[in-house]
């Protein structure tokens, strides 16, 4: 635990004197720019209402960072915009991308509160994702769905038919068997393929109306699903 804290301030410091020295522009709170940015990525429905508002409250303490003139409050403010920002960007950018920023803010965050001062210049934003890239985005998250609804489906039906099968083909008229172990295995089956085969009815469906919504001129590509190894664990490319 110890090693990775100093691993951390080490890596921060690094960044923001880093930022600080190789770019010479004008001084600002850099939360600032990240609260603006993880705002323009939150649509405004009744379910995001929750969210805007927690970024309003990081958003405020930017600002009176912004405003503070005495240096010890403007680094203050700077960082409990920078640790706000960083709770709530999981949730704006989702997991790969929210925790790559969450873990850039903190080490900001960090340096700042050992005295290096907060007040770079920010990353150029992410470009915000084409209408095509949306599209493909949903479809891989709807396959992913589907697929898995289906595997758990297939497990199910095994596990209902196969016993049986076997114990039809293993018995005869001079060997009379017990079913005991088809029909303990039956029974978990049962709830496994009735649990999944009403969620791949339901992405099934989802999907193929996703797939009539293909934007003009996007290719869909028809190559084969992989499964390999990542970093972390498997991982299904489609």
């Amino acid at each position: 635990m110890a090693m990775s804290f100093t691993a951390l301030i080490v890596v921060g410091g690094a960044l923001v004197v880093g930022q600080t020295v190789g770019l010479g522009e004008p001084p600002g709170c850099v939360a600032t720019a990240m609260i603006a940015g993880a705002r323009a990525n939150v649509p405004v429905t009744a379910d995001s209402q929750q969210l805007r508002a927690r970024i309003d409250s990081a958003s405020s303490s930017a600002q009176a960072a912004e405003r503070a003139s005495d240096r010890r409050e403007r680094r203050k403010r700077c960082v409990d915009a920078l640790l706000a920002y960083a709770d709530l960007a999981p949730e704006v950018y989702g997991r790969e991308r929210g925790e790559s920023e969450a873990t850039r803010a903190r080490q900001i965050a960090v340096a700042s509160s050992l005295g290096v001062d907060a007040y770079i210049p920010p990353r150029a934003p992410l470009p915000a994702p084409t209408p095509e890239q949306q599209w493909e985005r949903r479809r891989r998250r709807l396959v992913g769905h589907t697929a898995t609804s289906g595997v758990f489906t297939g497990i199910g039906v095994a596990m209902l038919t196969v016993p049986w099968i076997v114990l039809a083909a293993s018995c005869g008229p001079e060997n009379l068997c017990e079913g005991y172990g088809a029909i303990w295995l039956s029974g978990f089956g049962a709830p496994i393929f009735v649990a999944s085969a009403i969620p791949l009815g339901i992405w099934a469906t989802r999907l193929h109306r996703h797939l009539r919504t293909l934007p003009p001129g996007l290719a869909l590509s028809r190559g084969r699903a992989r499964l390999g190894l990542s970093g972390s664990g498997f991982r299904l490319d489609f």
